[in-house]
């Protein structure tokens, strides 16, 4: 009998114990073997929890003990674990961002090259949301025409960490960025971004809702709302005007209660329950991809590099008020013949 892929996962928190137990409980043709985290008390419970996992102080040593990596840990840490994941070339699924600066994006596409196989997976996990995939079906599939206009609202119950726009832009619009260029089929050639602070009550400096404008390549244009203390809940929607009419993903409303001459409807505020079924088949093709030796349906480590450096460029028209040009680098080789 051949043996079981072991797969480590490098950070516990949120995320990272969300993909611990779907790879636990969700994708049995490989083991979850090791866990990471600079929580002790957080690692070992999780560890205590679920039995049978090793853990690890130092991520390095975790990745030398297993066959694939998953890697959740903060952002300034993800390009670190990937470059030393491919170093030994292992396959690695990182969460968004891939990387805190543009320069790390790029030296992990020029290892990938250079290793001449694409080993890199990236969390855009809206390309597996059963919405977003049925309005990527009908764009392909009907006859709507030529997809002129993404409309994209992002919106969490309250800020989890920062209400800095930069960051927010690279630690959440990246998700926004990638839907863009994932459903109107190019990339971005021109940004214009520009935010408002929604209370009084936080810093001065605060833009907890930002506007994002693209320009693409293929003369279509994209409008992305993220708003990180939207209070009311948590909720994620797409709309693609077309030359031959509208897409719009459903909205985030589950359940309508009519009480005391009210109707109104439920919204939830956490991203994971939102975005549960979607974050497990993601899951499931990534580890698909490793046992069947098949390419991974997500986004690759280019993907990751394009989002990252339009969120970049998208601060920097943030803090100086600005129309920028984005230009990318030369797309490596093993990248193409993709859509985007």
């Amino acid at each position: 009998m051949n043996r079981k892929l072991s797969v480590g996962v490098i950070g516990t928190g949120s995320m990272g114990e969300s993909h611990v137990r779907t790879l636990r409980c969700s994708c049995p043709s490989v083991m979850v073997s090791a866990i990471s985290d600079t929580d002790e008390n957080r690692m070992r419970s999780l560890a205590e929890d679920l039995g049978g996992l090793d853990c690890f102080s130092n991520p390095m040593t975790l990745i030398d003990q297993v066959d694939a990596l998953v890697i959740a840990s903060p952002d300034a840490t993800h390009s670190t674990y990937v470059l030393a994941a491919l170093e030994q070339k292992k396959p690695v699924f990182c969460e968004k961002p891939l990387a805190s600066t543009v320069e790390d994006a790029v030296g992990i596409l020029q290892m990938e090259e250079s290793l001449g196989i694409k080993l890199v997976s990236v969390g855009f996990n809206r390309r597996f949301d059963n919405r977003h995939t049925a309005l990527k079906q009908l764009l392909a599939d009907s006859g709507f025409g030529r997809p002129l206009l993404f409309k994209g609202e992002h919106r969490n119950a309250r800020a989890m960490y920062h209400t800095d726009g930069p960051f927010i832009l690279n630690n959440s619009g990246g998700h926004d960025v990638d839907s863009a260029c994932w459903l109107l089929g190019s990339i971005p050639k021109e940004v214009y971004c520009y935010g408002i602070r929604s209370r009084e009550s936080l810093d001065a400096m605060a833009c907890d809702l930002l506007v994002v404008n693209l320009l693409m390549e293929n003369g279509s244009r994209a409008i992305a709302e993220i708003y990180v203390n939207a209070a009311y809940g948590y909720e994620v929607n797409a709309q693609v005007v077309c030359q031959e009419g509208v897409l719009s993903t459903a909205g985030v409303e589950l359940v309508t209660v009519r009480r005391q001459q009210k109707q109104y409807s439920c919204v939830g505020d956490d991203f994971r329950a939102y975005f549960a079924h979607s974050y497990r088949l993601e899951m499931q093709n990534w580890v698909h991809s490793l046992t069947s030796k098949v390419p991974f349906q997500g986004a690759d480590a280019w993907d990751g590099y394009l989002a990252l450096l339009t969120t970049n460029i998208a601060g920097y028209s943030l803090t100086t008020g600005t129309i920028c040009p984005i230009e990318p680098m030369a797309k490596p080789s093993i990248y193409q013949g993709e859509i985007i």
